[in-house]
This record gives structure tokens, C-alpha cells and sequence, in this order.
């Protein structure tokens, strides 16, 4: 299937997502700094449940993973990252609030996946769909927090005297 000369020079135009200015701090041991931000990937063969993938991050000083810019999906995507499921990230809807990230970040951007979020009740289901997860494409869909998935991690990256004290902090648990 050949392109038209119109079809070349759009994909031209479209330029990718900007890469954020990096940050001077430093990141806890096995984070990936992006921006002035620090970012953990678990994605192993057990998965978690929203709530117990938020406690783990927050016995570390971090929270679940907000996200504000489709390069931001892109490096999360991109981390080690093996695919073996879903991940959770800190999205949740409160029933007096609405959607809202757990680090009260803004939510100023949205990747939901075709036709979500629906608040889907499936069969067998003990628990609304409140938490959400990204897919391995980056898309976003409201689930069941009881669920058991990957996670992602995010804290800001540090001053040195900082995260020297959070590294000795982390190694203690």
C-alpha cells in the first residue's frame, strides 16, 4: 500500500511527545529517574492488589504512579517492564470526589481506553471498579481493586542529604 505525498508529510508534522528537562536530585535505588521525578516498575509473576501495590509503595515514601503526558506513559511503558500484567497506577475514584491521583496531583491529562471508564460490575465481583490500571499499550481502564496486577512507583527525585536518609530508610524494610 503506497502513502500519498499528503499522508508523508502529516506524519511528518507530528512531532513525538517532549522529553522533560531533567532533574538534579537523586532516585531511591532500582528507580528510574525521568524528569525531576523517580520511577519503580514491579511487574513480577505475583501481582497485587491496588491497595496492597499502594502500601508498598508507600512503605518506601512513594506513591503509586500519577501521570500527566503521553511521554510519560511512553517511559513507563518502556521500563523493566515484562509484560506479565496489567499495572496499577494511582488512579482511584472516590465516591464523594470522582477520579483524583493519590499524590493530589492535578488531573489535568486522561488515556482511558475505548469505552472506559465504565464501572463495570462483572459476575463473582466483590468490589466496584475504582482503581486503575494501564494496559501494556498505555491505555487506561477503571477495574476492581481487588485484582492482582504490577505496579508502578513514583516519588520526586531528592537533594543528596535526602535521599542518602531514604536509601538507608528503604534498605531497612
Amino acid at each position: 500500500m503506497a502513502l500519498s505525498l499528503e499522508s508523508l508529510l502529516l506524519m511528518s508534522a507530528v512531532k513525538p511527545p517532549p522529553t522533560p528537562s531533567p532533574g538534579d536530585g537523586k532516585c531511591l535505588p532500582f528507580f528510574a529517574p525521568y524528569g525531576r521525578y523517580c520511577y519503580f516498575m514491579y511487574d513480577g509473576a505475583e501481582g497485587f492488589s491496588w491497595n496492597d501495590a499502594r502500601h508498598y509503595c508507600q512503605s518506601v515514601r512513594t506513591e503509586l504512579t500519577s501521570i500527566h503526558s503521553r511521554a510519560e506513559i511512553e517511559f513507563i511503558r518502556n521500563l523493566n517492564f515484562t509484560k506479565k500484567h496489567n499495572i496499577w497506577i494511582g488512579l482511584t475514584r472516590d465516591r464523594n470526589f470522582g477520579w483524583g491521583w493519590t499524590d493530589k496531583t492535578s488531573l489535568g491529562f486522561v488515556n482511558w481506553a475505548q469505552g472506559e471508564p465504565n464501572s463495570a460490575f462483572h459476575p463473582g465481583d466483590i468490589a466496584e471498579e475504582n482503581c486503575v490500571e494501564m494496559y501494556l499499550d498505555g491505555r487506561w481502564n477503571d477495574n476492581n481493586c481487588l485484582q492482582k496486577r504490577g505496579f508502578a512507583c513514583r516519588h520526586r527525585q531528592c537533594k543528596e542529604f535526602l535521599a542518602s536518609f531514604l536509601w538507608i530508610f528503604y534498605f531497612e524494610f
